[in-house]
């Protein structure tokens, strides 16, 4: 059958960022709910060693529900260079409302987590042309097909098992949202099990996973203080023209208190490694060595056991050309430029 797959406007490349220009003060009344704040927490200094070393360990208990304010801000910039010259700039805001219930926390710290999306807004613009989108609003024939993907995960909860140290374990019940994308895509009976099988992985590898470690980020197992750092390394990631290798290097920087809760403020960034693919080699595509930078802020609430906020930046920039025929049979080098920048923004409102 014709090969399924799932696009979220979402896009994390790793996982990285910091703030900059403030959109607007958080509150969470009905109005405003899906309005984010892009600027660090105000806080004020806690002396490192009244509060010495601790765990960052996520805390949940079992019936409570925890609301979070996730944000993703992407800005494409794409140039194409032959005979003449095509741009394309598509700046994009994606906003989720996220609830989550402690449905189980047994006794070796292993927590089961159902997520819930209550609603997506989405603001965008492609060359000038704007787009908006938000649940629960009646869409026209074009907006329902543009938007399905974001319809079928509204109000479908899936379950998330993750250990205290925030090591995502497993991620299921969700082929709640696969039938309801299914039956958006008017294909609900005409996919096998195992078709749909695979739909319900790529879905939760391509972009369930990568939301709920936005929440729940993985941090050591031992205890930390002042100055502590520890790195993840990531698995490889394979982006066609090349594999990319990251390694996510953490510094818990300061206590600071915020709101009569002690925070631990974490920066951090990456080291990355590149290499170019042995197919592009072969069809003799020149890949630049691409840019790929990362960085941000993490605020881990040690009284909640949450984090509190997190601002992360990323930007890459890949370069590569390829020589191709001509209407008139010739040959003309063909130049892409893309750049990303992406920046995500997790609050806790609850």
């Amino acid at each position: 059958m014709k090969k399924l797959s799932i696009i979220f406007l979402f896009t994390i490349l790793i996982f990285m960022g910091c703030g900059d220009n403030k959109e607007t003060q958080n509150n969470t009344t009905e109005q405003d709910v899906t309005t984010f704040d892009s600027t660090e927490i105000k806080t004020s200094s806690v002396d490192a060693s009244t509060v010495g070393l601790v765990k960052l360990n996520y805390q949940l208990k079992k019936g409570n529900t925890y609301n979070f304010r996730l944000t993703s801000i992407a800005d494409d910039n794409q140039k194409i260079t032959a005979d003449t010259v095509m741009e394309q700039k598509v700046v994009q805001t994606i906003t989720y409302l996220i609830n989550s219930k402690v449905n189980e926390v047994e006794a070796d710290g292993v927590m089961e987590v159902e997520f819930n999306f209550k609603s997506v807004k989405l603001t965008a613009d492609a060359n000038g042309k704007k787009y908006s989108y938000k649940s629960g609003t009646v869409l026209d024939s074009t907006d329902k097909d543009r938007y399905l993907e974001y319809e079928a995960l509204v109000n479908n909860p899936f379950t998330v098992r993750l250990d205290s140290n925030g090591d995502i374990l497993d991620v299921f019940r969700a082929d709640k949202i696969v039938n309801k994308l299914l039956e958006l895509r008017n294909m609900k009976d005409s996919v096998s099990a195992e078709d749909k099988k695979l739909l319900q992985q790529d879905m939760v590898e391509g972009a369930l996973k990568p939301m709920v470690a936005q929440v729940f980020r993985k941090f050591p197992s031992t205890e930390v203080g002042k100055d502590s750092t520890w790195k993840n390394v990531l698995p490889e990631a394979n982006l066609q023209l090349f594999t990319l290798q990251t390694i996510q290097n953490f510094k818990l920087g300061s206590f600071e208190n915020f709101n009569g809760d002690n925070l631990a403020v974490i920066t951090a960034d990456v080291t990355a490694n590149y290499k170019i693919s042995p197919q592009a080699k072969q069809n003799k595509v020149d890949v630049k060595n691409p840019e790929y930078r990362a960085d941000g802020k993490i605020y881990f609430n040690l009284n909640k056991g949450l984090i509190q906020k997190s601002i992360t930046t990323t930007s890459m920039k890949i370069q590569f050309s390829v020589n191709m025929p001509t209407p008139q049979q010739t040959m003309q080098k063909v130049t892409r430029t893309q750049t990303t920048i992406n920046k995500n923004i997790l609050e806790l409102l609850n």
